[in-house]
């Protein structure tokens, strides 16, 4: 084969794999794309007046308390009173880790007022056995998600301030709890690993210079300002006469355009400062129902962009495979109960021991690309 040919060859599957590395499953360029958003935007707007929020029924205010740090993960699952078999697979399942990775994680539920189907006093039982439930009062539906996303950040700025990061879900993903700290802690640099506890006092005597003078506590430092999740970009509304997603032109005027990048309601995570300056521009933002369209137009307001992250599932439906959600997925969507306990039984158990890897070697290269062929596939 001549050499000038070969030299094609090899260009070609050069370019082939850039190609598919931006472009394919991995999502990296969406990565990259979400990144460059912020110098998009403009001036943030000033803040609006306090919302106006339905008043709570189960505050359940010390749910954050207790001994011993407080939750550097905060997880706020929106559940409908009657979806008592999804809570209680949750429960048993990814939602009992209280810790992981050596930092406490608060996993809670919120809930509306329920309809005459499912009495209110079993609710108030399950609130007092379980001691997880937050609940509002509205009335509990699709179309009133967005009241009980704020209601539940609005809980967690007044009762669980100290938490470091918020994760709002629902009752149909499963999380990858151990991943998910791992991911916050990564993104949030060294700060993150001091604040731990892990060798303080090593990391101060063999760090440098910027840890010199006044020690840092979590009072003093600057709060990272986060929103990622699996990003919708060009969204345009949907007009459909009564349909699930429906948006009328009064509620977001067609010379509008489509809506600004959103992370999808599945799943998202949110700083501490995030959820506060949603919160301080929330009110001038139109009542739209569709609470992560809703939490994207008030970020963009607030001058805050989504960052983009492929591991968090958004929509997508993930086969059961314990690489994939033992490894690489943050959340995977569409899980029943029973499919929630598989999907636990199959990666789950306590730090310290899983004895053997989740993937093998060939499985770790490929990574995310392998799991979401796998989806891919399956759909």
């Amino acid at each position: 084969m001549p050499f000038s040919l070969f030299r094609r060859l090899l260009l070609a599957a050069l370019l082939l794999v850039i190609v598919w590395t931006l472009f394919g499953p991995s999502g990296l360029w969406e990565e990259l794309l979400s990144l460059s958003l912020a110098s998009l935007l403009p001036a943030p707007a000033s803040p609006g007046p306090p919302l106006d929020l339905p008043r709570l029924l189960i505050p359940n205010e010390d749910a954050c308390g207790g001994p011993g740090a407080p939750p550097f993960l905060l997880i706020l699952v929106c559940t409908a009173p009657e979806n008592l078999n999804q809570r209680n697979a949750i429960r048993v399942s990814w939602g009992g880790q209280r810790q992981a990775h050596g930092l406490r994680v608060q996993t809670l539920f919120l809930l509306g007022e329920p309809s005459g189907q499912h009495p209110e006093n079993d609710l108030a039982q399950e609130a007092a056995a379980q001691g997880d439930i937050l609940q509002a009062a509205f009335q509990d539906s699709y179309r009133n998600l967005t009241l009980k996303t704020l209601s539940g950040l609005n809980w967690a700025e007044k009762h669980c301030p100290k938490a470091r990061y918020i994760l709002k879900t629902d009752d149909d993903v499963f999380v990858n709890v151990p991943e998910l700290v791992s991911e916050l802690v990564r993104r949030g640099g060294r700060w993150e690993q001091w604040e731990r506890g892990m060798e303080p006092q090593r990391e101060a005597e063999a760090g440098d210079e910027e840890w010199e003078g006044d020690s840092p506590t979590l009072e003093s430092q600057p709060m990272p300002l986060l929103y990622l999740g699996r990003v919708h970009w060009r969204v345009n509304p949907s007009r459909t006469p009564g349909g699930k997603h429906q948006i009328s032109e009064e509620q977001w005027p067609p010379t509008w355009g489509p809506f600004p990048p959103y992370a999808s309601g599945t799943g998202y995570v949110l700083s501490a400062s995030a959820v506060q300056l949603i919160l301080k521009v929330a009110s001038g933002v139109p009542p739209l129902p569709l609470e992560d369209v809703f939490v994207g137009v008030s970020a963009r307001r607030g001058g805050l962009t989504p960052t983009h992250c492929v591991k968090l599932a958004g929509a997508t439906h993930y086969p059961l495979d314990r690489c994939c959600y033992g490894k690489f997925l943050l959340t995977s969507h569409r899980l029943d109960p029973w499919q929630m306990q598989k999907a636990w039984k199959l990666v789950g158990g306590p730090d310290g021991e899983r004895t053997a890897p989740f993937c093998s070697w060939l499985q770790g290269v490929l990574g995310i690309l392998r799991c979401r062929v796998i989806a891919w596939l399956h759909s």
